[in-house]
């Protein structure tokens, strides 16, 4: 195994010339040996010219999947393919800083022994009312975290470095087309004892997600993957019970109206629906009001559906899988503790449900 090589894996869907020249040409650390590997998962993807000159020369490896595999096996295949130490993972829709491999090389040297670095993934400002959502429901967070954080437990696999010395054996999930980085990163992680480093000056930049349109879709599918890792171990011992969200608060209603029908209290209880929901979005609105003084409605309802599209996907991954379990769970990020501690509140529960029991009052009584 080279010390100081670098395995350089983009697994790709899309194939986007432009930026897959851009990680080839990027300025060089002196004494690496650097491998790319570019994984595309589409077998009828038409393989741009430059990329065929580039694997004719030998300056890439091209994997040409026979199947979508998804990205969880193409990264896989991207790992398995070389045997540098070092392996850098980036997506297919960034553009890197031309310092991004000068800075990685910068962290090797000082922490040779690490376990992982990684760096952050810069968003654009927000320019509509969906950007300004993702950013004030923290959906960029995680992305742009090593900018001032020391040590993460995970993060997006954008731009992420492993040592391929401290590597669980079990790699990304195939079954997993969302929280696959999670659960690898988060084993990898409790295994060895150890956070990965952040790397400020590694910076890669990413467009916002199909030019800034709504992104119900993949919210979803991140509510829907966070289900699915919940249920394995190890994330499911940093799992909380916690009090209802709206998508499962309006599950129980559905499952009471029947109840409510027998009892003669129908009409009161089908007004709860249409409270429950302008409590949700007057909450929202709030929230953007008074902590990133934005007034606008539209952001307000753009919150209100990227947070509730996350949340209904976690939801209907524990129904669809029959795990009553998946009912009220949540989990913690951080990966601290063990079993967490269960119902917590924060002010936007105490607004919401305040508003919630004041505006069923007013229309009940």
């Amino acid at each position: 195994m080279n010390e100081k090589g670098i395995d350089i894996i983009v697994p790709s869907f899309r194939l986007i010339e432009n930026i897959i020249l851009q990680v080839v040409e990027l300025p060089r650390p002196d004494g690496y040996a650097l491998q790319y590997y570019i994984v595309a998962d589409d077998p009828n993807a038409a393989i741009p010219a430059r990329i065929r000159e580039l694997q004719k020369s030998g300056r890439i490896h091209f994997i040409q999947n026979t199947i979508n595999e998804g990205p969880s096996a193409a990264r896989n295949k991207g790992i398995a393919a070389g045997d540098a130490k070092w392996i850098l993972l980036l997506d297919d829709d960034i553009l890197p800083d031309p310092q991004l491999l000068l800075a990685y090389a910068m962290a090797i040297e000082q922490h040779p022994d690490a376990i992982g670095f990684v760096g952050p993934c810069i968003f654009p400002a927000a320019f509509n009312a969906t950007t300004q959502a993702l950013r004030i429901n923290g959906s960029v967070g995680h992305f742009e975290a090593p900018l001032n954080t020391e040590a993460l437990r995970w993060a997006p696999t954008a731009n992420v470095m492993l040592n391929r010395e401290k590597m669980d054996d079990h790699w990304f999930d195939p079954a997993f087309r969302a929280g696959e980085d999670i659960d690898f990163l988060v084993r990898n992680s409790l295994r060895f004892g150890e956070k990965y480093i952040c790397v400020p000056g590694a910076v890669v930049r990413h467009p916002w997600w199909n030019n800034g349109q709504g992104q119900t879709k993949r919210q979803f599918q991140y509510g829907l993957g966070a289900s699915q890792i919940a249920a394995k171990i190890p994330i499911r011992e940093y799992t909380y019970r916690d009090f209802t969200n709206t998508s499962e608060t309006i599950l129980l209603w559905i499952l009471f109206l029947p109840i409510a029908t027998l009892l003669g209290c129908f009409k009161a209880a089908l007004a709860f629906l249409p409270c429950l929901l302008l409590a949700e979005w007057l909450t929202n609105w709030l929230k953007a009001a008074f902590t990133y003084q934005q007034y606008s409605p539209l952001i307000a309802t753009q919150l209100m559906l990227i947070k509730n599209s996350r949340e209904w996907g976690y939801l209907y991954g524990a129904l669809s899988t029959l795990r009553p379990g998946g009912f009220a769970e949540r989990i913690d990020m951080g990966f601290e503790k063990k079993h967490p501690g269960a119902f917590r509140l924060n002010r936007w529960k105490i607004v919401k449900t305040l508003l919630l029991i004041a505006m069923y009052l007013v229309v009940t009584v």
